[in-house]
């Protein structure tokens, strides 16, 4: 889940040459990004990779592209969220094959980041265990992420942490000493075992595995790709389905506006207004995200083409 896939702007940059996917110069570090389903885009994500000098290559197993061998990855790997469970298999077989994926992406220390489904099936991958649903009940709108001590010396997550602190004290929200952060989260699953051998960075109330990582790694139930339109989008029709409007979560992802009841209408349009008040949080965040990803997919093609 993303931004929305209705603006050219949000999705240009990993869209740029279609039909093949991929976007950027020939010379640039590829990485490749997952997207499970055609209503959660890469979004701003995309723009903020390409704007960093990779090549994108867009994987969308639903428009019938398969899971890629390891071999075709490239330098680095984002997977996406998605309305399936990380359980669906008989709906959708290629999840199998994206779970032997992440386990060689763990294994070879390639730098990734998987977002809320990615996240699920990651866990899921390496030993872990996601619920479907989270006895915790779900999570909609903007939440505080509560960092563990581990995430202020993280090599991976330290950096993106600290850019988006200091972003939250120039807006004069609250970060209370820098130990909690404003994200957007749209979930009704989670992850309720972590793998042996992963570091837990953050938390929620309502999602005791927020962030996490096993070695490059880097898993986030929240989404750093989002934006307040985007949220306003989903807690409207997660508000439908509550109401009984439509049954399941792919369902309601693709109801029309016309189908949402005023009352799902008035809390998407909440959620946006809340998402807007820390958008300068999330954009720091999800700038960092990439620039952090890039940096590390570039040392690990520099050492990869030493090995050769």
């Amino acid at each position: 889940m993303t931004v929305d896939s209705n603006s050219p702007t949000a999705v240009s940059a990993a869209r740029a040459a279609a039909p093949e996917g991929d976007a950027g110069p020939a010379s640039a570090p590829v990485i490749t990004v997952i997207e499970p389903e055609a209503f959660a885009p890469v979004g701003r994500l995309g723009e903020w990779l390409f704007a960093e000098g990779v090549t994108l290559r867009m994987v969308r197993p639903w428009s019938g592209d398969a899971i890629p061998d390891f071999s075709e990855i490239g330098s680095g790997l984002v997977v996406l969220g998605g309305a399936m469970s990380a359980h669906d298999d008989a709906d959708h077989p290629w999840l199998a094959d994206l779970r032997g994926l992440l386990r060689r992406i763990v294994d070879e220390r390639v730098p990734a980041v998987a977002i809320c489904l990615g996240a699920q099936v990651a866990a899921e991958a390496l030993g872990g265990d996601t619920a479907c649903p989270s006895p915790h009940g779900p999570e909609g709108g903007v939440v505080e992420l509560e960092l563990t001590e581990a995430a202020g010396q993280d090599a991976v997550f330290s950096d993106i942490v600290d850019e988006a602190v200091r972003a939250a004290v120039r807006a004069g929200i609250p970060t209370r000493d820098g130990t909690r952060l404003p994200v957007i989260v749209s979930h009704d699953d989670g992850v309720v075992r972590l793998p042996e051998g992963t570091t837990l960075l953050a938390s929620s109330p309502g999602s005791p595995v927020q962030a996490w990582r096993a070695g490059k790694l880097l898993a986030l139930q929240h989404h750093p790709e989002s934006t307040p339109a985007r949220i306003e989008y989903w807690r409207a029709r997660s508000a439908a389905r509550a109401l009984g409007v439509v049954e399941g979560e792919e369902a309601a992802e693709a109801l029309p506006d016309a189908d949402l009841p005023q009352e799902a209408v008035a809390a998407g349009a909440r959620a946006r207004v809340e998402a807007e008040k820390v958008e300068p949080v999330l954009q720091a965040f999800g700038r960092a995200l990439a620039r952090t990803l890039v940096r590390n997919a570039r040392a690990y093609r520099t050492a990869a083409a030493t090995t050769r």
